[in-house]
């Protein structure tokens, strides 16, 4: 009975137009009453979940449903850049020339056995790649000289870098790498160094992540973030959910191809993402701000209702390529929607009826098309096809069906006709926000790890490290080779703030 009922399609029947409205009518009343079944379906799941977890017991696994290939049209289009480790597009590498050659070993053949007349002709190359961990426990033997005459005691300095320190660079480096770039748990740190035969407490791990280094980092970040300002006259945000001390927060990421950077606030208002940059008025550490502001505030030391003092995101940001969160409007002078955001609304409707998904299905594809005329008029653009796609826009989301919920989600659409296509005015303006998202995303995995951060200190840790390692990425630095040149002070690397500027001048367009 559903299955003939799921399969009725009107425009097979020949109706009068009177009994075609009512029908239509009523399949949409149908369409609402499935859609409120499944919510309230799915509402009394989650509360069987909340009652088994009070219980001490667990949930229905959420397991996600096979994935459907799309395919056509009306995919989703995808990027086919592929990058290197560090996230710059580079040309496919050998895997031979990849290998880096440590040592050399000959091995002989044992000519005792063989016939007397055999003649050398060379080697076959094999290449085994290995690595061993290894402690490299020095003891400094730190000369002392006395000079009778002047009652003065003179003793040799230690390495550079080394002063005060009980652990190497490359020891704490590779700690502040596990833990943010690899996610591992600060208990699974402690264990495989303890593994190795290094003695370390489980308190001097959290000071090599939070304390120890802190400062110089969370310097060169507001570096990156005043570099990454001016590299481009638009920016991605956006936002998920934190936990600092088992309290809700939010943290929030601007970026662009050439950098990252991340704040963590209690709130997730208009004010707070008006004051997102006043992170670069922060003083340096021991001057920080103390008491209930700083106690009420995000990790930055900042208040909610103080956020917006200082420069604002407007000061410094002429677009902004977002979502259409209500937090993000009216924060710059120019604001993008993302098209793959908007097209995700058409993507979860479910209709009951087949023909209602058939409608939904052609609106997709037609949508994703004129998305691709979108990109071309980007590559190449003129006053004629800037035209043609705003009549064009008009004509696709002016569509009416008759399948209610997709209707009245094209008249939404709609409404957002001058965001969704500020690419006409600014070609140079992405059309999605996958910029920031794939930045959110490394955020998310590492709170499902870790479950959040417990303190200011450590919440500042994971803004300022996270925001490092992603623009680490970008500009094909290696993190862990970053860290070992600053703790060691060496500073071999380049400052990263030049170094996005140099890749935003070496970039086309």
């Amino acid at each position: 009975m559903i299955e003939t009922i799921q399969t009725i399609n009107l425009a097979e029947l020949n109706l009068d137009p009177p009994t075609r409205e009512l029908l239509q009518r009523l399949l949409n009343h149908i369409e609402r009453l499935t859609a409120e079944l499944n919510e309230v379906r799915a509402e009394n799941q989650r509360l069987r979940d909340e009652i088994a977890r009070l219980k001490g017991e667990k949930g229905k696994p959420e397991i996600k449903a096979n994935r459907v290939a799309e395919s056509g049209a009306g995919a989703e289009p995808k990027k086919a850049t592929r990058c290197g480790s560090g996230g710059v597009s580079v040309e496919r590498v050998l895997r031979a020339e990849r290998i880096k050659i440590d040592r050399e070993e000959v091995i002989k053949l044992d000519r005792s056995q063989l016939p007397s007349d055999v003649e050398h002709r060379g080697y076959r190359e094999v290449v085994v790649q290995n690595i061993r961990l290894e402690t490299d426990t020095v003891v400094y033997r730190l000369e002392r000289l006395y000079s009778p005459s002047r009652g003065q005691l003179y003793e040799a300095r230690w390495p550079e870098g080394l002063a005060g320190q009980s652990y190497g660079r490359e020891l704490q480096a590779l700690v502040i790498m596990l833990y943010f770039e690899l996610r591992v748990p600060e208990e699974k740190i402690l264990k495989l160094l303890g593994s190795q035969g290094i003695v370390i407490s489980a308190g001097e791990i959290s000071n090599i992540l939070i304390k120890k280094h802190l400062e110089p980092f969370a310097q060169e970040r507001k570096a990156v973030l005043r570099a990454g300002l001016e590299t481009t006259d638009y920016q991605h945000i956006d936002d998920t959910g934190a936990r600092v001390d088992g309290v809700n927060h939010y943290v929030m990421t601007l970026c662009n191809p050439y950098y990252t950077s991340f704040f963590t606030h209690r709130h997730k208002n208009q004010e707070t993402v008006a004051g997102l940059l006043s992170v670069l008025d922060e003083p340096g550490e021991g001057g920080r701000a103390i008491g209930r502001a700083a106690t009420e505030a995000g990790p930055s030391g900042v208040a909610a209702d103080e956020a917006t003092g200082g420069k604002t995101l407007r000061d410094s940001v002429p677009i902004l390529v977002c979502d259409d969160a209500g937090q993000f409007h009216d924060q710059t002078e120019h604001r993008a929607l993302c098209w793959v955001h908007e097209e995700r609304h058409y993507k979860k409707l479910r209709p009951f009826f087949e023909a209602h998904q058939q409608w939904v299905d052609e609106f997709r594809r037609d949508l994703w098309k004129y998305y691709e005329r979108l990109k071309a008029y980007q590559a190449a653009p003129t006053p004629e096809m800037k035209a043609e796609l705003s009549a064009a826009f008009d004509e696709l989301f002016s569509r009416t069906t008759g399948y209610e919920a997709l209707d009245h989600r094209i008249a939404l659409t709609r409404q957002k006709k001058r965001e969704l296509l500020l690419v006409l005015e600014f070609p140079q303006v992405p059309l999605e926000n996958n910029e920031a998202e794939r930045a959110v995303r490394e955020y998310v995995i590492k709170r499902k790890i870790s479950n959040g951060t417990r303190t200011q200190e450590g919440t500042r840790a994971w803004d300022v490290f996270l925001s490092l390692l992603d623009t680490c990425r970008k500009n094909g630095v290696n993190f862990y080779g970053y860290l070992v040149d600053r703790i060691s002070q060496s500073h071999q690397i380049p400052a990263l703030d030049t170094l996005v500027l140099a890749h935003a001048r070496a970039s086309p367009g």
